[in-house]
């Protein structure tokens, strides 16, 4: 099998109760599996989906803090992820010297 020789292989479910069921009847699907949940979302989604859920939220304040406190968390969410790239392409020798030096 071309699997076994490239040791590797792409499973792909969507995620709902079919993938919950054969997760708990396969567990080894999973448990050796690195799964990329994560991939980054563009800043106006961020925003967009941070509105849907705190549009409705009772706060105390201005209409326009609210707002900026909605666009703040997409904002915030958006410069993790651009940290996370810039740290992960990052070579293993400069972060052991700077692990050391900590």
């Amino acid at each position: 099998m071309r699997c076994c020789y490239c040791r590797g292989c792409v499973l792909s479910w969507q995620v709902g109760e079919k993938f919950r069921t054969r997760s708990l009847k396969f567990p080894g699907l999973i448990s050796g599996c690195t799964i990329d949940w994560f991939q980054r979302w563009p800043k106006d989604a961020l925003i967009a989906v941070s509105n849907h859920f705190l549009s409705n939220f009772s706060i105390v304040s201005e209409e326009d803090t609210k707002r900026q406190l909605i666009e703040m968390m997409g904002t915030v969410h958006d410069g993790v992820a651009e940290n996370c790239i810039t740290y992960f392409q990052r070579s293993f020798v400069p972060l052991l010297s700077d692990f050391i030096s900590v």
